[in-house]
């Protein structure tokens, strides 16, 4: 796992503690710091200052996708500026992984230092969570969670009509609805050109 950046790890530490491979462990921190930086990109390009979108290396793993989000808020070496990875930590987020196999989503949203005043991970989290959109969501934030970062796993729940092929994609629509709400989501209603380069990432 490459750890030449100079910074903690603590996500990457708490996964291999709980005995995940280091291989999986560097997969998921690799697919975050190369999304971090298409979405500094997006970012400088359009000035969004949230993001919502589904990872595919963690599954339904909350601790890697918290792999992937560190991944994403990684600094880059400045020594390195060639292979810039992460460079996304002043972007709020919120991740979703699934798994085809246990019928389950993961999802970790963060909430950067200059939005603390308008949007609370936990929040954003349970709004989610609580979504009637499609047939709903389900589950609930982790006791865990705090206003800057909130973690969620949820499994398929027929018995009260939460089934996993809506509410893997459900939960994306829902994250995304809850910012347009709070007037933080930047699509191509909210430019006046019509011509905004976020309505163009792949969300």
């Amino acid at each position: 796992m490459d750890r030449s950046r100079t910074q903690e790890w603590p996500k990457c530490d708490a996964a291999k503690a709980a005995g995940i491979a280091e291989k999986k462990i560097a997969k998921c921190l690799k697919e975050g710091g190369k999304k971090g930086v298409e979405i500094e990109g997006a970012a400088d390009m359009s000035g969004l200052t949230c993001f919502c979108t589904r990872m595919t290396e963690a599954g339904d793993s909350v601790e890697l996708l918290e792999v992937s989000m560190e991944g994403m808020n990684a600094i880059p070496d400045p020594a390195n500026e060639e292979e810039r990875k992460g460079c996304s930590g002043h972007i709020s987020k919120l991740i979703i992984g699934h798994n085809d196999q246990t019928n389950k989503i993961a999802m970790v949203a963060y909430v950067a230092e200059p939005l603390k005043d308008k949007l609370n991970a936990t929040e954003w989290m349970k709004a989610v969570c609580d979504t009637d959109l499609g047939g709903g969501v389900g589950g609930a934030p982790a006791e865990s969670s705090t206003a800057t970062w909130a973690t969620a796993s949820i499994s398929e729940d027929t018995d009260n009509g939460k089934y996993y092929l809506k509410f893997k994609d459900n939960a994306l629509t829902a994250a995304i609805n809850y910012l347009r709400d709070k007037g933080l989501f930047l699509d191509d209603s909210d430019s006046d050109s019509g011509d905004n380069p976020a309505a163009d990432f792949e969300w």
